[in-house]
């Protein structure tokens, strides 16, 4: 316990002075359970439609949207929905049901025998989990000390994103598996992709198993009044981090800072305090998401297409393994750099490599630099899901975040589409030309309106 009445209510203060230990370790690795099961699928969702299209024959423009926009489209409502519920009943609320609704969409989605039908239940999926990176981002925000909560969620990220080559690897055993389709020229097994899928489903139901251990977040229970549920978690977390330290008493308290005890509506994301924040988010997601899916969804489809007698799924593992390596990257780099100086340097360098990748000749070529660009996608990545949810004030983060988030989820899919319809899916030169428009909107939209964040408390940056 703490010494005196005023600091036992000083939860903020008292999740500041906390040291490194166990409890901030264990809490990293639910997050990141989470964030890894969903990468599954957001990362391989191009592996994923490669077989599908290719078991059910489904060609032109519609093979080109058909599953991810499934996804993506759930994603949205999830984001929304689950990020209201987070503000409003807390975030250990989503995370007793988000896993299993994505494990169970997952599972039933690899027993459907039309691709119509896989699509509905991907978006089941897709729903469930369309909350876990703003909530996610939110919840260790809101745990993790200000000098380092870069660098943990940067951790939790890196953890996640080995689901990336996993997933393409997988697809890349499972392709023949089971009797072909029997369409000429489609040398693709009926459990190419339902093993994938299952595999996912058996993630989320374990991850959700594993969160039902989770603590609610301190800080959003003072925030909404609940002091005496804040003080009974936070001397549990202090007996523990004593315990396992050896420690008598705890290094002082240093942040007298009190969280506003304000409750809040789904309108007041738009209220005076926030609303240049949520508008700039919102533009700035919109136009972020065709950076970063414009390369993820289509560079297997453009292997395959140019290179069809390399091994495209195999190439596309070695080119995804790039987004691990630049999350280990950016676990050192992320908390040192200011957050949105930091966003704007690997949007642009993704922009650079990723037009590399798509001019040049050669399998091995092609290889590399996709392996440059999702080394620097995978920074961008890292860097604004830290703003992203820092940025806001507690009584809105999830609200805010999952709001602006879902903006991300549909213009992917819109984005997705226009490329099919207008440009091409194999047109590797038109689809980089777009995303260099959207870099260079994501770059005004942050210089002209994105507050500085690293290191500040979250309540010092939301004023």
């Amino acid at each position: 316990m703490v010494d005196s009445t005023a600091d036992e209510e000083n939860i903020i203060g008292r999740l500041e002075r906390l040291p490194l230990s166990r409890f901030h370790t264990k809490f990293a690795l639910m997050l990141a359970a989470g964030e890894w099961a969903e990468s599954l699928m957001l990362l391989g969702n191009g592996a994923i439609l490669a077989l599908v299209a290719a078991y059910y024959g489904i060609t032109g423009k519609l093979s080109a949207f058909g599953i991810p926009a499934f996804f993506f489209a759930g994603e949205f409502i999830g984001s929304i929905l689950f990020g209201r519920i987070a503000d409003t009943r807390g975030r250990r609320a989503v995370f007793l049901t988000n896993q299993l609704v994505f494990g169970i969409g997952m599972i039933i989605a690899g027993f459907m025998n039309s691709w119509q039908m896989i699509g509905v239940f991907v978006l089941i999926g897709g729903i469930g989990v369309g909350g876990e990176f703003p909530l996610v981002d939110s919840y260790g925000t809101e745990v993790f000390v200000r000098k380092k909560r870069g660098t943990r969620l940067a951790l939790i990220y890196t953890i996640a994103v080995t689901a990336a080559p996993l997933i393409v690897w997988i697809t890349s055993i499972t392709k023949g598996l089971g009797p072909l389709s029997g369409l000429p020229g489609h040398e693709v097994g009926y459990y190419s992709f339902r093993i994938p899928l299952w595999f996912m489903g058996a993630a989320g139901i374990l991850v959700w198993l594993l969160r039902l251990r989770l603590k609610e977040s301190p800080r959003w229970l003072a925030t909404h009044g609940k002091m005496d549920e804040a003080k009974k978690i936070m001397d549990e977390i202090e007996t523990e981090v004593k315990r396992e330290k050896g420690l008598k008493e705890l290094p002082p308290i240093t942040y007298k800072i009190e969280p506003s005890k304000k409750t809040s509506a789904f309108k007041d994301i738009f209220a005076k305090d926030v609303r240049k924040t949520t508008l700039m988010m919102a533009i700035f997601m919109f136009f972020q998401s065709g950076i970063f899916y414009g390369f993820v969804t289509f560079a297997p489809s453009l292997v395959i297409v140019h290179y069809p007698a390399s091994d495209p799924l195999g190439a596309g593992a070695v080119i995804y393994s790039g987004f691990v390596v630049g999350s280990i990257f950016n676990i050192f780099i992320i908390d040192k750099i200011e957050r949105k100086w930091g966003i704007i340097l690997f949007a642009v360098l993704g922009g650079i490599f990723g037009t590399m990748f798509v001019l040049i000749h050669g399998i091995v070529e092609v290889v590399i630099f996709g392996f440059i660009t999702s080394f620097m996608l995978w920074n961008f990545s890292n860097f604004y899901h830290q703003y992203n949810a820092e940025i806001f004030p507690t009584r809105v983060r999830t609200t805010a975040a999952g709001f602006v988030y879902s903006i991300s989820r549909i213009s992917t899919t819109i984005t997705v589409l226009f490329i099919a319809a207008y440009i091409g899916a194999t047109n590797g030169r038109g689809i980089f030309e777009l995303v260099w428009i959207y870099v260079a909107i994501v770059v005004a939209v942050l210089v002209l309106m994105g507050p500085k964040s690293t290191q500040k408390l979250v309540e010092e940056i939301a004023v």
